[in-house]
């Protein structure tokens, strides 16, 4: 019989002190009693407590505002729901304004970068663009109440889409960027996605304002027109703890045999 070793103290706080996030007794966005407070409260020593919140940074339950204290998580989990987000972007600009809204926060994009870009290797061989080919980039973070909630760099082929003024701009209008690529005889029908999770570098950690040991999902998404080109690819990076990836589809082999 394999021997379990006890659990630590300072996991088993992280527990309580989790519990009581959950409940209500931390409300969202309040600041965390100390670790002294905490440590004669549970009688144990501060040292435990430290490490206990130290669990709670790593999972995302907690962040650290330096010179002020340690605040319990403002944001709800945002579901990212595959097959509707991109149904429902016509309520707004985009699937993730549609998104953040749907739960009464403030969405709010801020794009760092729209321009005629040479593209990455990777997004050229995905776009399927010949040696020499240029894309339109726009790199944007998406806020929710004011806190970053996600990174997404759009890569759209230049030839489609040079020269549109509405896709050079912030905003594009009802619909988002989709429905300016319809506009321009490409609107996507077709999507795939490929997702990994891994911890974010240095310029991630600063945008998305997270520790460097929680994890994000790394999203590769590729859009494609009625013609089969692919017309888009977007590189989404969301931190985990904020977000639940929701995905369904039918049994393709059962549809078949029910005609």
């Amino acid at each position: 019989m394999p021997i379990e070793t006890p659990r630590s103290q300072y996991a088993q706080i992280a527990d309580e002190l989790r519990d009581r996030i959950q409940d209500g007794t931390y409300q969202p966005g309040s600041l965390l009693p100390s670790e002294q407070r905490l440590a004669d409260e549970l009688g144990v020593s501060r040292v435990t407590v430290n490490k206990a919140v130290t669990l709670l940074r790593s999972s995302g339950d907690v962040k650290v505002r330096r010179g002020s204290g340690t605040y319990v998580r403002s944001l709800p989990r945002i579901t990212r729901d595959a097959k509707r987000r991109y149904a429902a972007r016509e309520q707004g600009t985009g699937a993730g304004q549609v998104e953040v809204a749907s739960l009464d926060l403030q969405s709010r994009t801020d794009y760092r970068e729209i321009r005629r870009v040479p593209p990455p290797t990777a997004v050229a061989q995905l776009l399927q663009l010949d040696s020499g080919e240029d894309t339109l980039v726009r790199r944007r973070v998406l806020y929710a109440n004011d806190e970053p909630a996600q990174m997404a760099d759009s890569y759209y082929p230049w030839s489609i889409v040079g020269g549109d003024d509405a896709l050079m701009k912030a905003e594009v209008g009802k619909g988002g960027s989709y429905s300016r690529l319809a506009d321009l005889g490409h609107g996507p029908v077709r999507f795939t996605e490929d997702v990994t999770v891994r911890v974010p570098n240095d310029a991630e950690q600063r945008l998305l304002d997270i520790e460097a040991t929680l994890p994000v999902f790394e999203i590769w998404h590729v859009a494609y027109d009625a013609k089969d080109r692919p017309v888009e690819v977007c590189v989404h990076v969301m931190p985990g703890h904020l977000w639940s990836l929701r995905y369904d589809w039918d049994d393709a082999a059962r549809a078949g045999k029910r005609k």
